[in-house]
């Protein structure tokens, strides 16, 4: 009776999880209620291997989309995503990453992303209009959510060759490293301060996507000399020659 038993479990276990991989990812997705600003077009595959053409949040698109879902995770109550995105022909994000932890607070590993510095550039509120050069990339060793924001954050940004176009002229900014850690459950920034730029800056990412952030810029010998002007409009140096940045 034990035998039976065991294997009728086992039979209706492989049973359910071979109707779960046929499931279309489409309909699945269709019972999700999504953001409004989240937008999935083309949706393929199943749930063990899914395709999206595009994901549209706001006015950003990212192309490509695929993720594989680990028939091991899922035994073991930790369904983890294996997702890459992009396309090289396409302006647009690229990258990988793994997500698990779906059903409680959701863990991103070994994250890879570029992203067309430009992207950004158009997102900020400048003064005059400017485009920026080249990609940043994102590394992510480890993210969890958390209260306010984050959990557990260890990654860096880094803009190589960065340069900016502004009023006709092409500007070079070096190499600019962030790095992002989570101090009190909200996300920091800290810019490497051994750049061209001089600059030393901390954001601050807080509850309800706040930012904050202060530093300085410190004009040294490799300063680019077509911003020399521009620092008359962020203020007076202080007495280390030192002009203070704030958000």
């Amino acid at each position: 009776m034990g035998k039976k038993f065991g294997f009728s479990v086992v039979f209706i276990g492989a049973y359910l999880v071979f109707v779960i991989a046929m499931v279309p990812a489409n309909w699945l997705l269709d019972q999700v209620k999504l953001p409004n600003n989240l937008v999935l077009n083309d949706v393929s595959g199943s749930i063990w291997h899914a395709r999206i053409k595009t994901v549209m949040v706001d006015d950003i698109v990212v192309n490509n989309v695929e993720s594989r879902l680990s028939p091991f995770s899922v035994l073991l109550f930790n369904p983890t995503l294996d997702v890459s995105f992009g396309d090289e022909l396409l302006n647009g994000p690229e990258g990988v990453l793994t997500v698990s932890q779906l059903t409680s607070e959701v863990r991103v590993d070994d994250a890879n992303i570029l992203v067309p510095a430009n992207i950004i550039a158009t997102r900020l509120n400048l003064p005059i209009d400017v485009q920026a050069h080249e990609d940043i990339r994102l590394a992510v060793g480890q993210f969890s959510m958390g209260q306010p924001v984050c959990g557990v954050l260890q990654g860096q940004i880094e803009w190589e060759n960065a340069a900016v176009t502004a009023l006709d002229e092409k500007i070079a900014l070096g190499k600019l490293t962030a790095n992002l850690s989570c101090e009190k459950g909200e996300l920091v920034a800290t810019v490497v301060p051994n750049n061209e730029l001089g600059l030393s800056y901390r954001a601050i990412v807080k509850k309800g996507g706040k930012l904050s952030g202060n530093g300085f810029i410190k004009p040294g010998e490799k300063f680019p000399r077509q911003l020399q002007d521009a620092l008359a409009f962020i203020g007076k140096p202080d007495k280390q020659g030192r002009y203070r940045l704030t958000l």
